[in-house]
């Protein structure tokens, strides 16, 4: 009990220090006044204020994270811009970086183009066929990773038929490049799990309950069935949430910006911004080498202590013991005056 008091009060001094280092040394010549990128979904950035601080160029860079996205079928490439835009005024004006899932329909009436879109997507679901939508999609993946700090990382989003694309596209990474990912799934047609990829940094899965495509999918539908999710083991995040669905209509809630996936997109933009925007909040592995750090400080001032009060209690036990041989000398010697004194007398 008394080690571990010891421990805690050195902690804590220790972590006080540090604090107030931070807190007193100066920036290195960047304003406190930091800029995040708004831009129009295709790559241009505009430089605005933001109120995060960053200490400088360098820290920026390793906490540099981007938001990725796929779309589904019947995506022309207005609609998938228009979608983006809508997005990343979800993500509080993020860029979104989007890979285009194209289509065959050359207008919403197009059924024909539509049934081409249907038939593009059986045969990747069933067949895993490598479309050029897959190639194109890991390229920029790999591309968004190399630009991604190292504390930083790739959301991806995926809705429909992009998350059967962004599986297909996902055996073709790297460890390395997966670990820098976040895969994040809406109503898709393929479900990418922790079990599979056990490297990505997140994997969740989004279906309504009345999602058409939740019936499909096999992992899906025994997750649901079963209630066994998978939980990722380093954030304990499930790999499948089933939603409540908010429009009643199995069409108007599979969308992707319809009444209930919207929450969830934009919960995800919260969660990005308080998490990676800007570097405010410090990446997992770095608070983790930095706890160790700091317990190996800790443990280290610990024993050191531990050792001199070891010796003082040694050295106090040495005293202790050459008073109590004096003491115990001294009355050996008057009990032998004593004895003297009576024999004397007697």
């Amino acid at each position: 009990m008394a080690h571990t008091s010891v421990i805690n009060i050195i902690f804590i001094f220790v972590v006080t220090i540090l604090v107030t280092i931070s807190a007193s040394s100066p920036s290195s010549g960047i304003s406190t006044q930091d800029f995040h990128s708004i831009g129009d979904v295709n790559g241009a950035e505009t430089l605005v204020n933001s109120d995060y601080n960053i200490r400088s160029k360098r820290q920026k860079h390793r906490y540099k994270s981007h938001v990725s996205w796929i779309n589904g079928i019947a995506h022309t490439p207005s609609d998938a811009k228009e979608t983006a835009e809508r997005m990343s005024s979800l993500f509080g004006g993020e860029t979104i970086h989007y890979c285009h899932n194209p289509t065959s329909m050359t207008k919403p009436s197009d059924t024909l183009g539509y049934v081409r879109d249907l038939t593009q997507c059986t045969q990747q679901l069933r067949f895993g066929k490598e479309t050029q939508e897959v190639l194109d999609l890991t390229n920029h993946l790999r591309e968004l990773c190399r630009k991604t700090g190292r504390y930083g990382r790739v959301l991806h989003l995926a809705h429909s038929q992009g998350a059967l694309i962004t599986y297909l596209a996902a055996k073709k990474l790297t460890v390395e490049e997966r670990r820098k990912i976040e895969i994040v799934c809406f109503g898709g047609a393929a479900a990418i799990t922790v079990e599979e990829f056990p490297e990505f940094s997140r994997c969740i899965n989004y279906y309504s309950v009345n999602d058409p495509l939740l019936h499909i999918v096999d992992r899906s539908k025994r997750a649901l069935s079963t209630g066994l999710l998978s939980l990722h083991p380093t954030t304990g995040e499930p790999s499948f949430v089933f939603l409540t669905p908010k429009g009643n209509d199995p069409i108007i809630d599979h969308g992707l910006l319809g009444p209930t996936y919207k929450e969830m997109v934009e919960w995800e933009g919260r969660r990005f911004r308080g998490t990676y925007w800007g570097g405010r909040v410090r990446g997992f592995e770095e608070l983790v080498r930095v706890r160790r750090a700091v317990d190996l400080v800790v443990r280290w001032m610990a024993e050191a202590i531990l050792k001199v009060v070891r010796k003082v209690v040694e050295a106090r036990g040495m005293a202790g013991e050459f008073i109590k041989g004096i003491i115990k000398g001294k009355e050996r010697e008057g009990g032998a005056r004593v004895t003297e004194l009576h024999v004397e007398g007697g």
